[in-house]
């Protein structure tokens, strides 16, 4: 679910005037409108292009999404727009039926129209534990519940290299807000 500040500003942002926009300066008006969506789930990319289908009895239009969080940033409408003109070359490549990922010419397009390679704000994911071992109490943190492992630095100075459970990894804290509440020490 996507909060409230977000949603308010889903609608300042138009995807499908910034695609017309950006079709008719950039591409000549030669393009046909794909699907275009919010996605609340992007989190490490700011946009993406899913080809359609050019099945005869199948068709799937293509689709571009744009990362909800970019709503959020302070210079979002600059951030937006170079994100669907990103988006909207691959689209590009794919409807003239060229190879479309980062290629020459899709960096060759990006350059004539002054588009980013990257956004610079995909989201990295805040850490949600710490594990330590408890000989060197050196701490590493993860974003998810681990399996059973032992410290490196531990298993090659006191066991020649090899995996040794006196150094397995032990959970030590919870951190952030999640099913547990506030971060806690375990």
């Amino acid at each position: 679910m996507q909060p409230k500040a977000v949603l308010k500003n889903v609608e300042a942002v138009d995807l499908v005037l910034v695609f017309q926009e950006l079709n008719q300066i950039h591409f000549d008006a030669f393009l046909d409108q794909p699907v275009l969506q919010w996605n609340s789930r992007l989190r490490s990319s700011a946009g993406r292009f899913i080809p359609g289908s050019r099945r005869f009895c199948e068709s799937v239009p293509a689709r571009i999404e744009i990362a909800s969080y970019l709503l959020e940033e302070k210079d979002a409408t600059v951030l937006i727009r170079d994100t669907v003109a990103h988006e909207m070359i691959h689209y590009w490549l794919w409807v003239r039926q060229k190879p479309y990922g980062h290629t020459p010419e899709f960096l060759s397009k990006m350059k004539k129209m002054g588009t980013p390679r990257y956004n610079p704000v995909p989201r990295a994911r805040s850490f949600k534990y710490v594990y330590s071992c408890s000989t060197c109490k050196k701490a590493f943190p993860t974003r998810k519940k681990i399996g059973l492992l032992a410290c490196g630095k531990c298993c090659k100075e006191f066991s020649e290299g090899r995996f040794d459970l006196q150094f397995k990894l032990v959970l030590t804290q919870r951190l952030g807000r999640g099913r547990h509440g506030p971060g806690e020490t375990v």
